[in-house]
């Protein structure tokens, strides 16, 4: 059973989120009778992005898969890893979207969850998984046999307060966004404390609840700084670059980041929670664009908290409030500029 303590620090957390200002923007979607085809077109200077509701993980059979999904990650395995915060489980889905297995039940034993927020899987088919109310990280295998769990309760190097984000390098070191903690703690493979980032401040390189990881190609960390309404960017170094994002409902503002992933051509895709939307920067944090609004139709949004990409352009937004993963097509397009045309 989890202590009286553990369990008020995870209900502190939730607590948290649910007291995050409540946004609605301006609605860039269809209206609801053209809901099922929405489409979005953003440009940025002589490239339009095409954004296209395809689908989402929603029901089967008018069964709902979800109770609170917050997390998602695509695996090697071509396979859609959804992990469900109030279920204590990891859904996967096949490639035609269909669930293949659950991973997990609520508990304290190895292989148990407890509020899990993120999942993510290595090169080998290896899955790691956040295991937030356990305060621990636990690695499975293909089989789904946990080969390590690492972690405990506390302040210390290699102690958690609620592990919410979680990343791989590509040395196979684990970056865990150390929710109560204010810091970003790296380990290797097998566990092992390396390093860590941070603590609690609004100062460059400081945070107030960092909640999501993201690592692109050129090995830039992104981290979701949730309560300081931003994104900080560190080299592989652990060394600040850069941050991007300020308070507010505005272009290129946020309330609240939970989900950030990128694409493989530098644009990056932030899930703005409080905001209801999507907003999509380059890697230099500049501005690109933005869809969805506060909704339960397709493009729509209640509180987004993750997203990831595929590398055809598949792009899986998990719609936490509405409880379930919007799928959008997302094809990049060069454009020529027109003399009359003052972008």
């Amino acid at each position: 059973m989890l202590s009286l303590k553990l369990f008020a620090g995870v209900l502190l957390s939730r607590f948290v989120i649910a007291l995050s200002f409540f946004v609605v923007s301006v609605h860039l979607g269809a209206d609801s009778a053209f809901a099922e085809n929405f489409r979005k077109s953003v440009r940025w200077k002589n490239i339009r992005l095409q954004i296209q509701f395809i689908g989402e993980l929603n029901k089967d059979n008018d069964r709902e898969y979800f109770s609170g999904p917050f997390g998602v990650s695509l695996g090697i395995d071509n396979r859609i890893y959804v992990a469900d915060d109030l279920a204590h489980r990891v859904l996967v889905f096949d490639k035609n979207r269909k669930l293949a297995e659950t991973i997990g039940k609520k508990g304290t034993r190895p292989g148990d969850f407890a509020w899990l927020d993120a999942a993510t899987m290595d090169i080998e088919g290896k899955l790691y998984v956040a295991d937030t109310g356990n305060d621990r990280v636990q690695i499975l295998d293909r089989n789904r046999v946990v080969l390590k769990h690492f972690g405990r309760r506390g302040e210390k190097p290699g102690f958690f307060k609620n592990p919410r984000g979680i990343a791989l390098d590509r040395k196979n070191r684990v970056y865990v966004a150390d929710w109560g903690n204010h810091r970003v703690q790296i380990f290797d493979e097998k566990g092992r404390f390396l390093s860590s980032l941070g603590h609690l401040g609004k100062k460059e390189s400081e945070f107030d609840g960092p909640i999501c990881l993201f690592i692109d190609r050129d090995e830039l960390i992104y981290v979701c700084d949730f309560k300081n309404h931003r994104i900080q960017v560190f080299d592989k170094s652990g060394t600040f670059v850069r941050v991007f994002g300020r308070f507010g409902r505005g272009v290129g503002e946020l309330q609240n980041p939970s989900g950030i992933t990128g694409d493989k051509f530098g644009n990056m895709y932030v899930a703005d929670y409080s905001n209801h939307r999507l907003q999509i920067f380059r890697s230099d944090g500049e501005y690109v664009g933005e869809f969805g609004s506060f909704g339960n139709q397709f493009g729509s949004f209640n509180n987004p908290t993750s997203a990831a990409i595929s590398g055809t352009g598949e792009l899986y937004v998990v719609d936490k409030g509405n409880r379930r993963v919007q799928i959008f097509r997302v094809v990049r397009e060069e454009v020529k500029s027109s003399s009359n045309d003052p972008r």
